[in-house]
């Protein structure tokens, strides 16, 4: 019995192998009377396909009767999708993890889910692997994640913001358009005010058999009223700055409001 793996139409490279087919190419079949390549197969949702791609496709499929060849169709994409609450992303299509579970050993991990519109896929495919700033924004989204999911039951202010302090990266083997995991392990976990969070962790990216990406982050988590007093006053020295160094170019007279640059930033 074959296996075609659907992919969208932006990895079209990848639909070169054998057991691959765009999305495109799915749908032409399914409209195509007579008899079907598919017949026989089991038919699979592979990386780049949103949910309507997905139970468009499936409709078509039961439609055209192929019900025995889609019974798996949604193996791997059937997840649910980490929400803006979780992610920080407003649109769906920017979403690139399932929600995250923890299980029993401390680890928690995640599905890698791609949509072909994600604002990262846009503009930069080459090649058949999947881009190495998807996987770094998929595990930057982990890290938000399993943090608010799991990590800030005692934290008080309400409104808050994710602070990045440090981040390394490894890129160990290509990924390509096929199931991925994201696996969180955490290092240290401190609270030393009731509105701040500081936060080490390591994760990676899992394909098959092997890790193909590694990140190690140390971040905070802030009140975002009084983190956001200090990014004024710094946002308004350094547009006072770039004001300042442009009159001495154009041989202006000193900005009026030069003093602010000698006020006090807030603390954290």
């Amino acid at each position: 019995m074959g296996i075609y793996v659907v992919v969208a139409n932006q990895f079209e490279d990848f639909t070169r192998h054998e057991n691959v087919m765009s999305y495109s190419t799915l749908l032409q079949v399914l409209k195509t009377s007579g008899p079907s390549v598919l017949r026989g197969c089991k038919v699979v949702a592979g990386q780049g396909l949103g949910r309507k791609e997905i139970q468009h496709a499936y409709r078509m499929a039961i439609a055209s009767g192929h019900a025995d060849e889609f019974d798996h169709w949604d193996l791997w994409t059937g997840a649910e999708l980490a929400g803006q609450e979780l992610a920080h992303k407003r649109q769906r299509k920017n979403v690139l993890i399932s929600v995250p579970e923890r299980n029993e050993e401390g680890l928690y991990t995640a599905s890698l889910l791609l949509h072909a519109e994600n604002e990262l896929m846009l503009d930069h495919l080459t090649g058949q692997h999947v881009q190495g700033m998807v996987l770094l924004e998929a595990c930057r989204q982990m890290f938000l994640a399993v943090t608010e999911r799991f990590h800030l039951d005692d934290y008080k202010p309400h409104k808050r913001y994710f602070v990045l302090n440090e981040m390394n990266v490894r890129y160990t083997a290509f990924a390509f358009p096929l199931p991925a995991q994201i696996r969180y392990r955490l290092i240290d976990l401190k609270q030393p005010r009731p509105d701040r969070v500081e936060v080490q962790a390591t994760m990676e990216v899992w394909q098959g058999e092997q890790s193909v990406t590694g990140v190690d982050v140390k971040f905070s988590v802030m009140d975002a009223e009084r983190l956001g007093l200090r990014e004024a006053t710094l946002a308004s020295r350094a547009l006072s700055s770039q004001v300042d160094t442009l009159r001495r170019r154009l041989r202006l007279a000193p900005h009026p409001h030069a003093q602010l640059m000698t006020e006090p930033i807030p603390t954290l």
